[in-house]
């Protein structure tokens, strides 16, 4: 078939190189054509656009991507919505689409349209609970009524997205029986395709990895425990309950340091500042990275601490950073109410389901750090990768190009 993908997302940004980009590669490879409107940050654009159209032409994808407006509020974001709607519908008549595959809530209104008018198939990549994401993050406070209003609007925006997809690819086993509560027409339209790591990209981290990426951070040698962090900084992701446990650590491994990874280093900084004891702040070390870096980086931690606040919208995600460290053999500890995070690390046996809050629980697990440690290597990477390898999500993507 011949399928037009559309995202409001960059494949420029450090997402598209993770969550889309492998995809849709894999994707052109079953299916006779693929085109993708996405939407890109100019920097971005003007500095990696030109070897992005030759990378997917190699894979005989058409890429038509359109400019992210960052001005303007509510009205640049509509401005977006219109120019998706106009050049959806031109790629649609203009390649003879049959399917329309929408990754979250936007597109896929574009997309509904589409099927509607154009009487085309609709694959709705629900990713997440987006209505619900965007009051736990902040953007819309249910106190307000101009955000109430937009809450209940796009809630039924929702149920109808869901309702009439042909095919609704969802993140997690735990959201399923929620996205049926809320209008899918049947469980065996669902796919549960989580966030997947490409294990050739991370590879299995090693002693001699780990000591070359302890070097070229500079984190002293020895036999120390590095516990570390991985992705973006948000009040989501409770950094001052990471720092705390640091803090606790550091307690009973006098040499513990901690690696931070992540692209808002200012942010960062000031929340080291703000929950972290001023003399430790010599053994934490920040690093920003490129998707093409974060292996190197990665392989320095011991042990990836995961804490994310849970909430409602939470069900529904699927933390990239856990498959990643997975892949290269590296334990977690997170919090429970995550997704099927909990459910993965006891079925890999792949590290600790602790609660951040409760001081008792993060003591006890401070002191088998060295066993969490030993649940490292091969054997965890090897475990993973039928559940959390992008080997297992191609495959599951072809599945439901087949479904319909």
């Amino acid at each position: 078939m011949k399928v037009l993908y559309i995202t409001y997302d960059g494949l420029l940004d450090p997402l598209g190189s993770s969550q889309i980009i492998p995809y849709i590669k894999d994707i052109s490879k079953h299916q006779e054509n693929v085109i993708i409107l996405s939407f890109e940050k100019q920097e971005l654009f003007l500095d990696n656009g030109h070897c992005m159209f030759l990378d997917l032409r190699s894979f005989g994808i058409y890429w038509r991507p359109l400019l992210f407006t960052r001005k303007f509020g509510v009205v640049g974001k509509a401005w977006d919505f219109f120019r998706m709607y106009i050049l959806a519908i031109f790629l649609t008549y203009k390649y003879d689409i049959q399917v329309v595959h929408a990754r979250s809530h936007l597109s896929a209104q574009v997309a509904l349209f589409i099927k509607k008018i154009l009487k085309k198939k609709f694959v709705f990549d629900f990713r997440g609970l987006w209505v619900d994401e965007r009051v736990d993050k902040g953007g819309w406070d249910l106190n307000l009524l101009s955000h109430s209003i937009q809450y209940k609007y796009f809630k039924k925006v929702e149920h109808r997205l869901l309702s009439q997809a042909d095919h609704v690819v969802v993140l997690t086993e735990r959201v399923v029986d929620e996205v049926i509560k809320l209008g899918v027409i049947s469980r065996s339209i669902i796919t549960v395709i989580p966030c997947c790591a490409d294990f050739n990209h991370f590879f299995l981290s090693s002693y001699i990895y780990k000591s070359r990426a302890r070097s070229l951070i500079g984190i002293p040698p020895g036999d120390i425990i590095v516990l570390g962090y991985l992705g973006s900084v948000g009040d989501m992701y409770m950094l001052d309950r990471f720092f705390h446990f640091f803090e606790l650590a550091t307690h009973i491994y006098k040499g513990c340091c901690a690696l931070l990874i992540t692209k808002d280093v200012e942010i960062l900084k000031k929340l080291m500042e703000k929950h972290l004891e001023s003399e430790l702040h010599n053994r934490v070390y920040i690093k920003s990275a490129e998707y093409d870096e974060v292996p190197v980086f990665l392989s320095a931690m011991d042990i990836m601490v995961s804490f994310i606040r849970p909430s409602y919208a939470r069900m529904a995600a699927s933390p990239t950073k856990i498959a990643e460290c997975f892949s290269m053999g590296i334990p977690v500890i997170a919090n429970s109410g995550i997704g099927d995070v909990s459910l993965n690390i006891d079925k890999l046996n792949a590290g600790c389901v602790v609660d951040p809050f409760l001081e008792r629980d993060l003591i006890n697990t401070i002191n088998k750090l060295d066993k969490i440690c030993l649940l490292s290597g091969r054997n965890l990477r090897n475990a993973a990768r039928p559940l959390l390898g992008l080997e297992f999500a191609n495959k599951k993507y072809k599945y439901v190009y087949e479904k319909i």
